[in-house]
């Protein structure tokens, strides 16, 4: 029978709430606008008759067409983020990893059109609020490495923060205003809206990863953060 792998080593509390409050002064400074985007068939167009259809000698080229629409979640106060780190551990020498969960009040702006045959039938746009929260999976190692010559040589602490994976959770959506509607139909649209937001959902948390990785890479430059152990010592 194969014994069981031993468990990881926990990080000290207090350690995990330093980087805790460094984690949330980043992001306080540093939230993009918008958070997260998606677009559904945004711009799609499809190659046909153009112009005046009483013409004898028809103008073919690419006209708009379909429903367009996409969707947008902007932080409009980043100060009142909230930041918890779980299952921080050190699974190996080396490498650290950790579980951040981030939440925020959320305004949405949902926006569609309706396009046939180049004319645009509908135009329209919703505003919404939620309370959102972001899951982020992260891993950092740090290895050395010596640079060949001299005397004594020193090695630098290479670091790399990522981020493995991204969810997007949403709770209280409620839809404000509906530009132009009321009544019923404004109900309907927000009822439409939500179930667009919802299938549109993995197409954000896929954006919210990829804002993540740039932002540790816009952050350092790299992915990789280089400290001089010579610089360190020679202080």
């Amino acid at each position: 029978m194969r014994a069981a792998a031993p468990a990881p080593d926990r990080p000290d509390p207090a350690e995990v709430k330093a980087l805790e409050a460094t984690l949330r002064d980043l992001l306080v400074k540093n939230v993009p606008d918008p958070l997260v985007q998606s677009a559904q068939d945004w711009g799609r167009q499809e190659y046909g008759r153009v112009g005046p259809r009483l013409r004898a000698d028809p103008v073919m080229g690419v006209r708009n067409d379909g429903h367009w629409r996409r969707v947008a979640v902007r932080v409009p106060n980043s100060a009142a983020l909230g930041v918890g780190i779980t299952e921080a551990a050190y699974p190996e020498p080396g490498k650290t990893t950790f579980t951040a969960m981030i939440g925020a009040d959320c305004v949405i702006r949902f926006e569609q059109q309706v396009w046939r045959n180049g004319r645009r039938l509908y135009s329209g746009e919703t505003r919404g609020r939620c309370r959102a929260a972001v899951l982020l999976k992260c891993e950092a190692t740090t290895r050395t490495e010596t640079k060949p010559g001299g005397l004594l040589p020193v090695p630098d602490l290479v670091v790399r923060v990522r981020v493995t994976d991204a969810q997007l959770f949403y709770e209280n959506l409620v839809i404000d205003h509906t530009a132009g509607v009321g009544g019923d139909a404004a109900k309907i649209i927000g009822e439409t809206i939500i179930d667009a937001v919802k299938k549109l959902k993995p197409d954000l948390e896929r954006d919210l990863l990829a804002k993540a990785n740039a932002a540790v890479v816009k952050a350092a430059d790299t992915k990789e953060v280089r400290v001089s152990l010579g610089g360190l010592f020679g202080k």
